[in-house]
């Protein structure tokens, strides 16, 4: 009706809205990280692969159903990097993610078992049928761990990838990186994402770049 000239002011422009606060995600800790990862029981199959695919998305920030569509031939494991189709991203792009010394030695002793148990392309097949482990029962099982452990926090396999990226910017990463890394859209995407960076945390790595600290060192 203003843009047509039948009424000079809006009612909505007294309107003040509301600020919506935004709820942040759980971040799990050092120690809840190594409570859940201890109550799952390696001595079986399926939660000695679910155990070795928990690490591998905290140490990645690759989301759960790409993590379990991997093949073999998508590790390269001298290199120390996982190459993720655009079959499979939800960017619909290809791209590559990156894993630490401590995970290459989980992964290579992960192949090696799962070769003497079920030697095909896959890397993290079902025992019985060979085949894809779905989001939704991997999912189902995390709850039950997280039950197991007594951790009562909403905490999921995405929560995984959420705090490898707030880990990365903590201890110094680029946000440009991890937006390639996470397979964003764009850096407008991972920096909505990551606003949820309290001020606790934003204290603890300022004092890791304190000009005046660095340069008395």
């Amino acid at each position: 009706a203003v843009d047509n000239k039948i009424i000079k002011f809006s009612p909505m422009d007294k309107v003040q809205f509301i600020k919506v606060k935004r709820k942040p995600k759980d971040n799990i800790s050092d120690s809840d990280f190594t409570t859940l990862i201890k109550v799952l029981d390696v001595t079986k199959y399926y939660e000695y692969r679910n155990y070795v695919v928990i690490q591998l998305i905290m140490d990645t920030g690759m989301r759960l159903s790409e993590c379990l569509s991997l093949t073999i031939d998508d590790i390269d494991v001298v290199r120390k990097t996982v190459f993720l189709s655009a079959e499979v991203t939800k960017g619909k792009k290809d791209r590559y993610v990156f894993y630490s010394n401590h995970m290459s030695v989980l992964l290579n002793r992960w192949i090696r078992y799962k070769d003497s148990i079920q030697p095909n392309d896959l890397l993290f097949p079902t025992q019985r049928t060979n085949g894809l482990v779905t989001p939704s029962n991997f999912e189902r099982n995390f709850r039950g761990y997280l039950k197991r452990a007594k951790i009562t926090k909403n905490i999921t396999p995405h929560t995984l990838r959420n705090n490898f990226g707030r880990r990365f910017l903590l201890n110094g990463g680029d946000i440009f990186m991890l937006s390639k890394i996470l397979g964003h859209s764009s850096v407008t995407v991972t920096e909505k994402a990551y606003l949820d960076i309290t001020t606790e945390d934003i204290r603890k790595s300022y004092q890791r770049f304190s000009p005046l600290e660095n340069m008395n060192k």
